[in-house]
């Protein structure tokens, strides 16, 4: 399964109103031989370092543009979880 956090954390640096450079951060996984497509994806910065539960906003605005978001949707291997190690 593809773990995907259910929704947005209330840091999420996908909110309107977050001060990044969501550019700078995307570059890391851009793949560099496909403008606006990954070679990854964020994972959530509220769930447990190296569990690759996926960021809520990367998957809702990516969720096509990275092989592994493309393949879970297809074969159903989506799976929203909440979980937060701040709370």
């Amino acid at each position: 399964m593809f773990t995907v956090q259910r929704r947005m954390c209330q840091s999420c640096i996908y909110k309107k109103d977050a001060p990044l450079d969501l550019a700078a951060l995307e570059a890391a996984i851009a793949d560099p031989h496909l403008p606006g497509y990954f070679t990854g994806y964020r994972e959530c910065h509220h769930a447990a370092p190296g569990s690759g539960v996926c960021c809520a906003g990367f998957y809702q605005r990516y969720k096509d543009r990275f092989t592994l978001g493309q393949l879970a949707q297809r074969l159903g291997w989506v799976e929203y979880v909440e979980v937060d190690i701040f709370s």
